[in-house]
């Protein structure tokens, strides 16, 4: 019985002290991957550190992203005014920051790694995107028509008194130009608004977008094939109301083009006078429509003046066929455009009023001074939001040296260190930021000057012409 005991007994012990070296194993086990953990993080940081550029030039300043822990500053956040100064940051944000730089950074003799450090996890998300507004930042002033006499065969035309543009915005006028200057459908929106500029003066201008509503999938399609929409109606021409109505037009679906027709034809039935259509296409109907016959009944359907003019802009061979056929239908022309260039010559040379109706039409297409400084102003916008982000930043990177200093993790001496190149960083950004926005104004008056002495020139020649045609 005893030795029965004593087995028990030190079958109890041994399974207990196996416990125990199994329970020391899982702690020393735990300890080593909390380690390792610690280990990978540290070299994360330190791998991430080494790709970061402190210096205040714009190719460095390309290259930077979200801080660690700023990716959710939102641009409205970061941008705001510092005319009368930064709140404080909040205690929670700053501890976060704070602990983070003492967790991972160990080498605090470095000052350029310090300010690193704070750029990795408290860098603004925003330098780069800013930075690109300001450098790539154009005018784009409206292009003037001005035909040239010397290229502009006189013929017998009815002038227009009611100008319908219709403008298509299906999903193909999304790509490329062919000529890789820019998207289809920006190339037509500018060429659209230089016209309805100029034949505003002669006529009442409307715009029509098809294509614009739904997308171009088969459950998108009966929205887009129905969605036929007079942005700008019937009236004389605003600059800025036919500007913004082109704005709201987005290139997305089918392309409706009989539907687009037939609108006009309801919106002009009653109207007495010449009625012109002028449409920009880049494709064949895709609606289960017939625009020839819908080209025929808007001209036969009145005893007034019909037409129904075409552009085609980057079409193919069925597309080319279906639009002349359209064309012929309405009494109209059609005209072939392959570049953005050809696409502005066949609205200057083929769809104006005569040059003698130019010539005597009192337009001023040179950009006036409130366009000039709505420009500027663009840019001042541009340059302030970025002011106010460098600003923010520096306010943020100083906040957690004081923290660090106060509870003595950072040397003064080094803290000193810091701040100056923080002076530094900030001055040169502020430089960048300041000469692209000079740079940027200088382009505009530059840009305006150059239109003013095409338009000059195009004034003269008109002028001459006046005299010419006088008796």
């Amino acid at each position: 019985m005893k030795k029965y005991l004593i087995l028990f007994l030190l079958t109890i012990v041994t399974i207990g002290c196996s416990e125990e070296e199994t329970k020391q194993t899982g702690v020393a086990g735990d300890a080593n991957k909390e380690e390792e953990n610690a280990d990978q993080q540290d070299n994360q940081v330190e791998s991430s550190l080494s790709e970061i550029s402190i210096a205040s030039d714009e190719e460095a300043i390309k290259q930077l992203s979200a801080g660690e822990l700023t990716g959710d500053l939102s641009f409205e956040e970061e941008t705001e005014r510092t005319e009368w100064g930064i709140e404080d940051l909040y205690p929670a944000f700053l501890s976060n920051i704070t602990e983070a730089v003492q967790s991972n950074l160990t080498n605090t003799d470095d000052a350029e790694k310090l300010l690193k450090g704070l750029i990795y996890y408290a860098g603004s998300p925003y330098h780069s995107q800013l930075l690109s507004e300001l450098a790539g930042y154009q005018p784009n002033f409206q292009e003037p028509l001005l035909p040239r006499p010397d290229m502009v065969e006189e013929k017998e035309s009815t002038a227009s008194e009611y100008a319908y543009i219709l403008l298509d915005a299906s999903s193909s006028m999304l790509m490329a130009a062919e000529d890789g200057s820019d998207q289809r459908m920006s190339i037509a929106k500018g060429a659209v608004e230089s016209f309805a500029k100029t034949i505003g003066e002669s006529a009442e201008v409307s715009l029509v977008a098809f294509g614009h509503q739904g997308d171009d999938s088969d459950a998108g399609k009966e929205k887009s094939c129905s969605g036929i929409e007079e942005v700008y109606p019937l009236g004389n021409y605003q600059s800025e109301q036919f500007r913004e109505a082109v704005s709201t037009v987005e290139a997305k679906g089918w392309t409706p083009l009989a539907a687009a027709i037939e609108k006009v034809m309801q919106l002009s039935s009653d109207q007495e006078g010449n009625v012109t259509v002028y449409i920009v296409s880049d494709g064949i109907e895709t609606c289960d429509g017939d625009p020839i016959k819908s080209a025929e009944s808007f001209v036969n359907k009145s005893d007034q003046n019909r037409t129904v003019n075409i552009i085609g802009f980057q079409v193919d061979q069925e597309a080319e066929t279906q639009l002349t056929a359209v064309a012929e239908a309405g009494n109209g022309e059609y005209f072939a455009a392959d570049s953005s260039d050809e696409l502005q010559s066949a609205i200057e040379y083929e769809w104006l009023p005569s040059l003698l109706d130019l010539a005597y039409a009192p337009v001023n297409l040179a950009p006036v001074g409130w366009e000039i400084l709505h420009k500027k102003e663009d840019i001042s916008d541009i340059s302030s939001n970025w002011s106010a982000v460098i600003s923010r930043e520096d306010h943020r990177f100083r906040a957690v040296i004081d923290s660090l200093a106060e509870e003595e993790w950072l040397a003064e001496d080094k803290a000193s260190q810091l701040m100056e190149l923080l002076d530094e960083r900030k001055q040169g950004l502020q430089d960048i930021n300041s000469t692209l926005r000079d740079e940027k104004k200088s382009t505009v008056d530059q840009e305006a000057d150059e239109i003013k002495a095409e338009v000059e020139e195009w004034m003269e020649d008109m002028r001459q012409l006046r005299e010419q045609a006088s008796p």
